[in-house]
């Protein structure tokens, strides 16, 4: 009995050790052969295909709300020491080069103007007496032999010099005078210096404009000079520089367009929005102007409310208005006959192959036929990248960048889209 159970246990050592040596080798094997940080453990970043490719869920690229302005205008202040006395044009008309626009009420200049030459005249006459009395007393001064009589003459003298230098500077501020009230006087009527439309006329209830901040009486706009005004946020304001070429698009039609330059991107004059009307950074952000001039205005008209976006190629790329447009450095070329993007799948990564359509040399970009859409979450490719990787979607952590359309450019809901809707830098003639 006792050899049998002392069998038994020399049995159960054997197991226990064949087992021990079983984990060890399963031990070393795992930390010699089986890297660390395997696919299941390394995050992979994914963005959608919209986003990098600056396109909408709805294919529309990043946009800007613009609207069309005049190039050029001319704005007249009335002279406030003056009284207007007839106006001769109404908002909305049009003027030729050296139309009359108003006139001043003259007729006091006129008789100040009589007046002062009368003052004048009447000054000369009284410097003329004065010179006259200093050579006088020069003479007698210079007769006297006596002293005492010399030094009184020498006062006077010095008195009389000084009286005539006043007078001098007496006449030489009238003659300004006259002459400041003759250019008033022959204001009389104020004509235009361009041609154009009649855009604002102060203090009448008509106006182009729904606010008029300038100060001037009459404005005029040349309405054969056309130039779009957009509108960037802060945000997105360093993705605009002077000279980039843009396209101009209708918002009631897609496919009608006009090309243009960015002549001007305004950042030093920031335009503030607020909900609520605070201004404190959490509830409002910044909007400021750019300046788009264009190849050809034809079909635009003055007010019309459009979009703005960047000319990136997106035109040439547009075979369909399903294209998509991917960098090259997106697709994975490892097998070349069989091209492939990698794709999210329910927070994994995974290869998913496409159909590459032409490949544009200026942009470096594939176009993608088959196998992508705008919503789907991609990753740039690297040589340890493998599938069953968790993803991280970097949208949701940015918010996206889609559109950027100013409210403020955009017309009010019910509004006549044709009436002008704009600010513009003005010559102003005082």
């Amino acid at each position: 009995m006792k050899k049998f159970f002392s069998k038994k246990r020399n049995i159960v050592i054997v197991i226990l050790v064949l087992v021990m040596i079983a984990a060890a080798g399963a031990g070393a094997y795992w930390y010699l052969y089986i890297p660390r940080g395997t696919a299941s453990d390394e995050v992979v970043y994914v963005s959608s295909v919209a986003t990098i490719t600056g396109q909408s869920a709805n294919g529309l690229n990043n946009r800007y709300a613009g609207v069309v302005e005049s190039q050029e205008s001319w704005s007249v202040t009335a002279d406030s020491t003056l009284k207007i006395e007839e106006t001769f044009v109404e908002v909305g008309q049009e003027v030729e080069k050296g139309t009359p626009l108003f006139s001043y009420d003259v007729t006091e200049t006129e008789n100040n103007l009589r007046t002062a030459k009368i003052d004048l005249e009447r000054m000369n006459n009284d410097l003329t007496a004065l010179k006259n009395t200093i050579d006088e007393l020069t003479k007698s001064r210079d007769a006297a032999t006596d002293e005492t009589v010399r030094a009184e003459y020498n006062i006077e003298l010095q008195q009389k010099q000084l009286d005539f230098t006043s007078q001098q500077y007496a006449i030489t501020s009238k003659t300004e005078e006259i002459k400041k009230l003759e250019e008033t006087a022959k204001k009389g009527v104020v004509t235009s210096k361009i041609s154009g439309v009649v855009k604002s006329v102060s203090n009448s209830d008509d106006s182009f404009s729904y606010s008029e901040s300038s100060n001037a009486y009459i404005t005029i706009v040349n309405m054969n000079k056309f130039q779009v005004k957009g509108s960037v946020n802060e945000q997105n304001l360093s993705s605009l520089t002077q000279d980039a070429p843009v396209i101009v698009f209708s918002r009631k039609d897609n496919n009608t367009y006009w090309k243009g330059t960015i002549t001007k991107v305004d950042s030093n004059n920031a335009k503030s929005n607020s909900s609520d009307g605070a201004s404190d950074s959490m509830t409002s952000s910044s909007k400021y102007p750019f300046y788009v001039s264009l190849e050809d205005t034809t079909g635009l008209s003055m007010g019309q409310h459009v979009y703005i976006e960047l000319d990136e190629g997106q035109l040439e790329e547009k075979g369909s208005t399903s294209s998509i447009w991917l960098e090259e450095y997106y697709i994975d070329k490892t097998d070349e006959e069989n091209p492939c993007v990698w794709v999210d799948n329910k927070g994994r990564i995974e290869k998913r192959s496409v159909t590459l359509g032409e490949f544009n040399t200026q942009t470096f970009k594939y176009e993608i036929k088959e196998g992508l859409e705008l919503t789907d979450l991609i990753a740039m490719p690297y040589p340890e990248m493998k599938e069953g990787q968790k993803t991280l979607n970097t949208d949701e952590e940015s918010g996206g960048i889609f559109e950027d359309v100013d409210g403020d450019l955009s017309p009010e809901e019910g509004a006549d889209p044709n009436l002008l809707e704009y600010e513009n830098e003005e010559i102003t003639e005082d």
